[in-house]
Parts: structure tokens; sequence; C-alpha cells
């Protein structure tokens, strides 16, 4: 295997219209180095199998639902060609599988976590057979392969689980290699693997990314490709800031930061393994392939102390667990986030006080944190307030945590627009600032702070400063 070979990922934009496979082919026709593509299910798919688990169907319900999941992705097939008798059977095999697992859980009305990754696994698994059958047919000798079934090797985290690298060095790495000595293109499913107990196990939604990186680290790759819709990386959400332009390098924790909180173009567990692995990650737009994109990697580290980015999450809750001198009560933060881990309330930030500790959470987990928060020991919580409709902006940039006046300056340009600032966390990161509003407030917040360090400058204009810095 070459070298130079690399990852190619396509988002579920990528693969959810039947035009876009020419885009695919030519891509991977263009350059023969991308000998490994990593996919994410046909948009809108695994939304339809969580509602499709949520509750026991009847039969009839069941029928249809999988009938229409599979006339959705032999549509994608073109009407003639050679292999599409073959994709189809796969596709059917694929879906009567999903029917009787569907059947078996409205029987037993019950499902369990390993049950569950199993079904939403299908739309990886269909997409899969719908990329690698038009690759065929467009010229690319490629190979559909399920990444449980080929050696991607898990932990028994099942919804949330992490790869086990060096098992997956030793089982995967070795069957993809002889694939790519005999020309082919494989063809993974994302967002999942095998646990060690030999069962399906998800990395949690938008996985795929995750399962890309982790491709790249195992084979030794130096790069992965992100195929999305967009331009990569933004200096700010273009719907809020027209002027905003996309970034042209970041660094791993910047973006790590930025995914984290709210910049939904690279999954957060992306970074991580290829930070590890030293793997560059390339977020590229295919639509317009030749611009450069967003590179991250080890090698695009600008510790100027320059912002370079504000992203931000809408609608979370402030939770607020009041007790008298609360500051003293020994082991009070911790006994709170475990609670809220154990309830799996998803923690974004966190402030303490002499008498209050504040925790910013998401909306929909509001119930099981007060459920778990309510269980502390007596004596420890004396009540909990709720404080719904906040938003949690963040600014990034390497050095920030370095540089003087960035804090004053962001919290200056927000007050100038008459936005009351409720929370604010700084130290923790020395790349990442963040802090809350009341989300009516929101856009006008990420306005202020953008304009206060971009001004109204044009998408062209920064774009070029950016390729000439």
């Amino acid at each position: 295997m070459a070298e130079s070979a690399k990852v190619a990922k396509f988002g579920g934009v990528c693969v959810s219209r039947s035009d876009m496979y020419d885009r695919i082919a030519k891509l991977l026709d263009e350059d023969r180095t991308r000998r490994f593509v990593v996919v994410s299910a046909v948009a809108g798919t695994t939304d339809s199998l969580v509602t499709a688990i949520a509750k026991p169907r009847a039969e009839k319900e069941i029928d249809l639902y999988v009938a229409e999941l599979k006339r959705v992705h032999l549509k994608l097939l073109r009407t003639a060609h050679t292999d599409r008798d073959e994709g189809t059977e796969a596709i059917e095999t694929l879906c009567t599988k999903l029917a009787r697992l569907l059947y078996g859980i409205s029987y037993t009305e019950e499902i369990t976590p390993r049950v569950r990754d199993f079904a939403l696994s299908f739309g990886e698994r269909l997409a899969a057979q719908v990329v690698a059958t038009n690759l065929r047919d467009r010229g690319i000798g490629a190979v559909p392969f399920e990444a449980d079934q080929i050696g991607l090797i898990t932990d028994d985290n099942y919804g949330n689980a992490t790869v086990l690298l060096d098992e997956t060095k030793a089982q995967l790495a070795p069957f993809l290699r002889r694939q790519a000595s005999e020309n082919l293109v494989s063809v993974i499913t994302g967002f999942f693997g095998q646990s060690s107990e030999g069962k399906t196990a998800t990395f949690g939604r938008g996985g795929s990314d995750y399962s890309a990186v982790v491709v790249a680290a195992a084979l030794g790759l130096p790069l992965i490709e992100i195929w999305k819709d967009v331009d990569g990386f933004m200096s700010a959400d273009p719907q809020i800031v027209p002027s905003a332009f996309p970034l042209a390098a970041l660094s791993y924790d910047e973006a790590a930061e930025l995914s984290y909180f709210g910049a939904k173009v690279l999954h957060p567990r992306a970074v991580p393994p290829a930070r590890a692995s030293g793997v560059s990650i390339s977020v590229k737009n295919i639509y317009r392939p030749s611009e450069s994109g967003t590179r991250i990697g080890p090698d695009t580290i600008d510790k100027t102390g320059d912002l370079k980015s504000v992203s931000y999450v809408r609608d979370l809750t402030t939770i607020k667990v009041f007790t008298a001198g609360g500051g003293g009560k020994e082991g009070l933060l911790s006994q709170a986030a475990t609670a809220l881990a154990v309830a799996q309330v998803n923690v974004y930030s966190a402030a303490t006080s002499q008498t209050c500790i504040a925790f910013v959470i998401e909306s929909d987990s509001v119930g099981r944190a007060k459920k778990a928060l309510s269980r502390l020991p007596i004596g420890i919580v004396e009540r909990i307030e709720v404080a719904p409709h906040a938003s949690l902006i963040c600014f990034v940039g390497e050095g920030l945590g370095y540089a003087k006046g960035v804090a004053a300056r962001v919290l200056r340009a927000v007050a100038d627009r008459g936005v009351n600032v409720q929370m604010i966390s700084a130290g923790a990161s020395m790349v990442a600032y963040h802090f809350t509003v009341d989300t009516k407030d929101l856009e006008r917040a990420v306005q202020a702070v953008h304009g206060e360090f971009f001004g109204l400058q044009s998408a062209s204009s920064a774009r070029s400063v950016e390729a000439t810095a």
C-alpha cells in the first residue's frame, strides 16, 4: 500500500442524492490515493431509526417503515446498471434483517443498549452498499465493508463506545491493506465497531468522523479528508454573521473546542485520536473541491493570541444547586457532578460560589438532573432552581489564555449591545473562553464578538488574509 494513501469520509448529505455520486466518483478517480472511504448514513435515516425503536410497533407499521427505508436507498441506485442487482439484493437482505429485529423489539416490548446499537447501525450498513454499488457503476472497484465485521474493535460502552486502537491495528489494518494491494477502494461503515463481546457498539451520534480518524490511525496514514457541504470551519455561523469567513487552519485544541461548543463541522471525539497519532484532518466542501477548506494538524498551531472563531450552543438550561455555606461543604461539587454523570446529563459548564453551584446542561435533561440532584445526602441541598433559555457562546484561539485584554474586549462589546452575561468560564482551556446569555440575546452577542475582532470585512477579503498569513 502506498504511504500516501488517505481516508476520505463522506457525510450524510454527500450520500443522500443520486447526483452526488458523480462528485464522489470524480474525487476518487482524480486522486487514486483515496483508497479508504468511510460513510455516514443517508441523511435522516438514523433519526428515523431512533423513532422506530422508541416504542413497540405493530407489524404493519414496521412493514411500512422498512419498505419506505428500502425505497429511499434503492432510489439512490441508477435504474439500469451492471451492479444494480447485487446492490439491490444486499439492500433487501439488510432490510429483511432490520424488520426481524424490529419485530423482536415489538414482541418483547424492551430494548437493551446492545440491541439499540445494532438497530441504529443499519443506516450506515445500507449507505455502504449504496455508495459501493454506485462507485462500481462508475468504474471504480469499490467493495462495501461493515466495520464490526473487519476488525474495528471497541470497548463495551454501548451507545458511546471507544475504539481499542491496538486491537484495531492488529485486526483491521492488515485486512484493509490487502484490499488496497488489490487496487480496491474499501467503503467502510462509520458510526460503529465490534465490542470486545463481539456485538455492535456505536460511537454516539455523528460518530462517523471518529470512525474515519480511527481507520487512518490504525493504518498509520497521515491524512484524513472530511467531505461535507460547507467550506470547513468558519469565523462564525454565516446565518448569524453574513461576513463570516472560512478558516484555513486550526490547531487540534481549537477544533476540539469549536466542535464541542456548537460548530457542527467535525465531531469532537475525532480530535483526540488524530492528535495522538499525528493524523491531519482536512475538512472540505464537496461542491468546491478545489478550495483548501480547513486543515487541522500538528503543524497548524498559531499561538498569537488572536481570536479565530465564535461558536455557540443554543437553548440550554442553567440548573442551580443552593446550600447554606455551599462552598464549605466538602465534596459537594464532586458529589453533584457525579450524580449528573450517573444520570447521563452532559454538563457544558459549571460555576461555584459560597452558596451555589450552577451547571449549564441540555434542556431535555433537566428532569433527570433535578431527580439526580435531589437524591444527594440530606442537608446538602437547600433548594434547586432552574433557569431556562440560556445559550452558551465560545470564542476560540490558540494563546487566548495568555493574551491580555481579550476577555475585556469581548465583555465590553457584548455590553455595548445591551446583552447581559450570565456566567463566564475562563482558565480551564488556554485556547477558549465561554459565557452564557439569554437565548433571546444570542445572535446580538455573537455579532458583537465577531464585529469586535473582525469588523465587517467581506468573506473574500478575509479569505485572502488567511491565505497570505
